[in-house]
């Protein structure tokens, strides 16, 4: 499997306390060492981070921690010795960066400010608690322990050196990344190991993180609860009677066990006592309740939902980043600049570290530097813009099929509703005639408007889409510029798309005449002879002229489709079509041709 099937979606949300709901910047890349150095850059205290991954080009996703997304870098760059600046290679260069970034990320943990704290003052130097509050934070987001190089990049930073503190980052780190094991395999263990460790997951948990890092506390504090509440002998009488976690019972059971972890298995009697008469208490007031409370009444059956008006819409994507992903799976042409842009960007961040090693970090920065930044500035927002248009393609594609699936919804509904007549008894007066056919159109109208309320709901997940990735383009003026951008630009055009054909038969004579030319080594008078580098070049130029034809012939029809469809969320939505009398005329005429269909 090639390096690019391999995709990184990766996005943060913005969650300042006081700018709820702005989304922050996202990005969808193949490297995995410029996947790692984004999240070390844009995963801060306001942010909620998220890393999913596809091994299939798009088709398929799963989430992935930032640890799992860290460890395909290491694999990428060897370790060796290290070397003087000017000799060092471009795998030293980039680690040295990423332990760079790493420490960076972690000293806003150490240094932590609360988002609405209303002096945002970071300390000089951190104390030393908070060191060990940065390798607890480490170990959970990226399962290892610090290494030597992000600690010497991280003690760098701070007035007073610390000696103690990378030891108590390392400490916290191993005692989380010991906790972390224990959740995961935690029938081997013994009662007050597992409340110790219950201890110190709920300090993870409390007044901590946000996102993937208090999500993984909670998921390790809910395993050691699981085993502890069915062994515990004051709780596993409730967990056999009671085995839904959020019943009552359950609920105080857990409640006391918390307090038994804060206490301490060597913790005093009293605070022991005090627990399991609380405890003790909630039981027996639950089983009081339960006693006093009237025997409930059977619920009458509800109403069977019918069937969906459009089988699988709406449909909304589980995101713009992935949205473009799947769109690079219909599209060919799209998939080869998505991998030209992600290649650009790549280089661009290998130059930008390779730039900031070889300059002297006391001066200004030079111009070789500047360069390397507004490149990197460039090819960064170059694929945030593709990764937008391929994403409002994908929309829009997919409110297209709405739309067909909507005909055959349609036909289905008049062809259920002419079943439905047929197996009604025969009419014998003309009050039954006319009963028969208003029934026939409530069946089909009702229908109708609920395949009308489906395509809304759809035209509005891709008008949010537009209005959300290009606001510029909402109107006809820039509806206009958006799709020469989505279309020519692109290289989809009618021009673009009459070259890429002529480019066969062209390429097939150039490299037909160049042949010749290299066989009978003769050269035309003026002209060098023809070399094997450019009977090469011509070669693969002949190879490459077809299959990029195809790409485009392939490429250009989904992309008009999903281009021709944003006129119709662009701009109002247009009046009902015709008045009952003619929905009716057009009903029955479908009506026959269903009929006759069958």
């Amino acid at each position: 499997m090639s390096d690019t099937d391999r995709l990184y979606a990766l996005s943060s949300t913005y969650t300042h306390p006081w700018l709820s709901d702005v989304d922050g910047p996202g990005l969808l890349i193949n490297g995995a060492i410029v996947a790692m150095r984004w999240y070390l850059n844009h995963e801060r205290e306001e942010n909620l981070a998220v890393a999913e991954v596809s091994e299939d080009g798009g088709v398929t996703w799963r989430a992935i921690t930032p640890a799992s997304c860290t460890r395909t870098p290491d694999a990428l760059l060897p370790s060796g010795r290290r070397r003087r600046r000017r000799g060092r290679s471009g795998a030293a260069l980039l680690r040295e960066a990423l332990a760079a970034e790493a420490a960076e990320w972690l000293d806003h943990r150490i240094r932590y400010v609360q988002p609405d704290d209303p002096v945002q003052h970071r300390p000089r130097t951190p104390g030393l608690a908070s060191w060990r509050r940065g390798g607890q934070i480490w170990a959970l987001a990226l399962d290892t322990v610090p290494d030597e190089q992000v600690l010497t990049h991280l003690a760098g930073q701070y007035t007073d050196s610390q000696s103690e503190g990378p030891e108590r980052a390392r400490t916290g780190a191993l005692d989380t990344l010991n906790s972390l094991v224990l959740a995961d395999d935690p029938a081997d263990a013994d009662i007050p190991e597992l409340l110790r460790t219950l201890r110190h997951v709920n300090r993870l948990t409390f007044g901590f993180e946000i996102g993937q890092l208090k999500a993984r506390a909670e998921q390790a504090q809910h395993k050691i609860l699981n085993q502890l509440i069915s062994r515990h002998p004051q709780t596993a009488a409730v967990a056999r009677a009671h085995p839904d976690p959020q019943h009552p019972a359950q609920r105080a059971a857990r409640t006391y066990l918390h307090r038994l972890s804060l206490i301490g298995a060597d913790g005093e009697e009293r605070l022991l006592a005090d627990a399991a008469r609380d405890f003790t208490e909630a039981l027996e007031a639950l089983q009081a309740a339960e006693a006093a409370r009237p025997p409930a009444t059977a619920a009458p059956d509800a109403d069977t939902p019918g069937p969906e008006p459009i089988p699988g819409y709406p449909r909304q994507m589980d995101g713009d980043l992935q949205a473009a992903a799947q769109w690079r799976v219909i599209s060919p042409a799209a998939r080869r600049d998505a991998d030209r842009a992600m290649a650009h960007v790549v280089n661009a961040a290998t130059a930008l570290a390779e730039a900031k090693a070889a300059a002297d970090p006391e001066r200004p920065a030079g111009p070789a530097k500047s360069r390397a930044m507004r490149l990197h500035t460039d090819r960064l927002r170059g694929l945030e813009e593709l990764n937008a248009q391929h994403a409002l393609l994908m929309h829009a594609h997919v409110m297209v099929d709405a739309e067909a699936a909507a005909v055959a919804a349609r036909r289905s509904a008049i062809v259920a509703a002419a079943q439905a007549a047929e197996d009604m008894p025969a009419p014998r007066t003309s009050a039954d005639i006319q009963a028969g056919h208003e029934a026939f159109m409530a069946h089909v109208n009702a229908a109708e408007d609920s395949i009308a309320h489906t395509l809304g709901a759809q035209r509005q997940i891709t008008r949010d889409a537009l209005h959300r990735l290009f606001p510029q383009s909402t109107g006809r003026s820039g509806l206009h510029h958006l799709r020469t951008r989505l279309i020519d630009r692109a290289g989809l055009g009618f021009a673009a798309y009459n070259a890429a054909w002529r480019a066969i038969g062209d390429t097939a004579r150039t490299l037909e005449s160049l042949e010749a030319a290299y066989r009978s080594n003769a050269a035309e008078f003026g002209r060098p002879p023809v070399t094997a580098e450019q009977l090469e070049q011509a070669r693969t130029a002949a190879g490459e002229a077809g299959p990029h034809f195809d790409d485009l012939k392939r490429s250009r029809p989904v992309t008009l489709r999903a281009v021709k469809a944003l006129d119709g969320v662009a701009g109002p939505e247009p009046s009902p079509s015709g008045s009952l009398a003619q929905r009716a005329a057009r009903i029955t005429a479908q009506s026959r041709q269903a009929r006759t269909a069958v």
